[in-house]
């Protein structure tokens, strides 16, 4: 599936179809779509860099989605590597990722044949006919002296021969092709389940917590969290708002940016960050330092709506 380019699977592309990076970032839904390339956002795609499908999301390869992750996170907080998401002051959130099997169906694949083949044996027919046909009787006779006619005078006494035509019917054969017989092959629609087997890849993460102590150690004491609030958004966090704050949000409840607008609902409330379900978009886990207002119905955000998928927040992976 991951080796399938898009030039079988181009009429699979449309206007507004979202499209993600190969680390799972929403990079925006497709504006336009030209003979060999795609615009998201303004930026152009060429098609060779469409690695796969998931349902209706188009997914770049993992070297166009890593620069195109990079651009949307410049603005992102320093020092984050790829593949981390800096949450808070001393907390980095490594995504665990793996490959799933997806199996399309494609119709009307020829799976064989049958084949009727026409041979020709050749056979000797006798068909009975009777035919009419005159035959001829000479006979000589006497008869008495007598003068001879006018008509019997002209070639009197002249040396020649006399032809008398025999007639009769004759036998013609013709061959004429009728049909005896036909052969009928009918089709009927079965199903069968095939099990489709390839290798995919899952990454695990491995804590070296020796190395960990000993930097640790090597630092020396570590300065106290100080929380710092940014031009126009009020300091908030785990100095600020804290996650004790959540224990009232049940699941369901909506989410909105400063601005007022809509991001999602509350799927899962965890300790450190909340889960939010985005209709028409990848989900996203949104930390607690990102919430400025919280009640048992309704959370608002410390960021606009349109500026959520620009924070470099984590996805979970998809299913």
């Amino acid at each position: 599936m991951a080796n399938t380019r898009i030039a079988i699977n181009r009429d699979r592309l449309r206007e507004g179809q979202p499209v993600y990076s190969d680390e799972g970032r929403l990079l925006g839904p497709i504006e336009r779509i030209d003979a060999d390339s795609v615009t998201v956002k303004g930026q152009p795609y060429p098609l060779d860099a469409i690695e796969r499908f998931e349902g209706d999301r188009v997914i770049l390869s993992r070297q166009v989605g890593a620069t195109a992750d990079r651009d949307r996170a410049a603005a992102g907080p320093p020092g984050a590597a790829r593949g981390q998401v800096v949450e808070a002051e001393g907390q980095v959130r490594v995504p665990v990722r793996e490959e799933r099997l997806e199996v399309e169906k494609r119709p009307a694949v020829e799976l064989g044949a049958v084949e009727v083949r026409t041979t020709v044996e050749s056979e000797q027919q006798t068909v009975p006919v009777e035919l009419e046909r005159e035959e001829v009787h000479v006979e000589r006779r006497d008869v008495a002296a007598r003068p001879a006619t006018e008509g019997e005078l002209p070639g009197a006494f002249e040396e020649g021969t006399l032809r008398v035509p025999v007639r009769g019917e004759e036998a013609v054969a013709r061959k004429a092709a009728v049909v005896t017989g036909e052969v009928v092959i009918d089709k009927t629609r079965t199903t069968e389940t095939q099990r489709v087997t390839d290798t995919v890849r899952k990454e695990r993460v491995a804590v070296d917590e020796d190395a960990a102590r000993a930097t640790a150690s090597a630092a020396g004491a570590r300065p106290a969290t100080e929380t710092r609030s940014t031009a126009g958004t009020p300091a908030t966090g785990a100095a600020g708002f804290g996650a004790a704050g959540l224990r009232d949000v049940s699941a369901g409840a909506a989410v909105v940016g400063a601005d007022g607008a809509a991001v999602g609902r509350v799927k899962e409330v965890r300790a450190s960050d909340l889960l939010v379900d985005r209709r028409g978009q990848r989900d996203v886990y949104v930390p607690v330092t990102a919430v400025a207002e919280a009640a048992a119905d309704r959370i608002r955000l410390t960021v606009p709506a349109e500026a959520v998928d620009d924070q470099g927040w984590p996805n979970p992976p998809l299913l």
